[in-house]
């Protein structure tokens, strides 16, 4: 068996299909790996090194795939996004310019990583900002093994108080968002912007930002450069301080246009 032959009708040629656990998305390997000829099955293979040792090495054939099911099982994608696997199940609105200059640019991101900063996509609710940081992160984990979690920051809150009631420290939760390749922060500046929260925030800016990690942003809080009259500025939320290190280590990116879920609950 090959590595051209992995894959069937079933998976379209993948070797894996995603579908909804619980709250969140995941990755389930298909027959067609788990029949792999070259181990049996097992994932792995008894290799000899020039020395004639005998080691247990990832299978050639099928060992990419589980790696990467793996990774983007332990990515934490909420189920409502199992369908988006790359950046190519976004479709920008009709003449909707800001839209098409987000998906270049997660596109080229995505092309070029490691080699470029991340995106930070503010805009109100429902433009899309959440799906194309998703669809970047699935297609590196699926297509290149990269290491990414996402987090929705309010969740993260929630579980810092948990983990603080149950006598948990605070790095076994951070520790995971500071060390991975990628992280997504989804609704940034959701919540009430106490000095604790701040707190929070910066130290998880600042280390990622000290070991140089790239960081993804989705918020509904703008930068000051695109403030409207009684709107309450991405800089107002977070503080200069941390909004002055995510200049340095994003792209900002202004999505304009209609909330799409509104617009199809008035059709339906």
């Amino acid at each position: 068996m090959t590595k051209k032959t992995i894959g069937c009708d079933n998976c379209y040629r993948m070797g894996y299909m995603i579908e909804k656990k619980g709250d969140l998305s995941f990755a389930r390997i298909c027959d067609c790996v788990l029949r792999c000829r070259e181990c049996n099955g097992s994932g792995s293979v008894l290799s000899k090194n020039e020395k004639a040792y005998i080691y247990i090495s990832n299978c050639k054939v099928c060992g990419v795939i589980r790696r990467n099911v793996k990774l983007y099982n332990l990515a934490g994608i909420p189920a409502k996004y199992y369908t988006v696997l790359q950046l190519g199940t976004f479709r920008p609105k009709a003449k909707n310019e800001s839209q098409e200059h987000a998906l270049r640019y997660a596109d080229h991101f995505v092309k070029k990583y490691p080699d470029m900063r991340g995106f930070l996509l503010m805009g109100k609710a429902g433009v899309g900002k959440t799906h194309l940081a998703i669809g970047a992160i699935s297609e590196i984990i699926l297509e290149r093994g990269i290491r990414c979690l996402f987090k929705d920051f309010f969740h993260l809150l929630s579980e810092l108080k948990e983990a603080y009631s149950q006598g948990t420290p605070e790095n076994e939760v951070l520790l995971p968002l500071i060390e991975t390749e990628v992280l997504v922060i989804d609704e940034l500046g959701k919540g009430r912007s106490s000095d604790w929260e701040l707190n929070i925030l910066d130290q998880l800016i600042s280390k990622r930002y000290n070991a140089s990690k790239i960081t993804l942003i989705t918020t509904n809080y703008v930068s000051k450069e695109y403030m409207k009259e009684d709107q309450e500025t991405l800089e107002a939320r977070v503080g200069d301080r941390i909004a002055s290190r995510l200049h340095e280590m994003c792209e900002f990116i202004y999505i304009e246009g209609q909330d799409h879920r509104k617009a199809l609950r008035k059709k339906a």
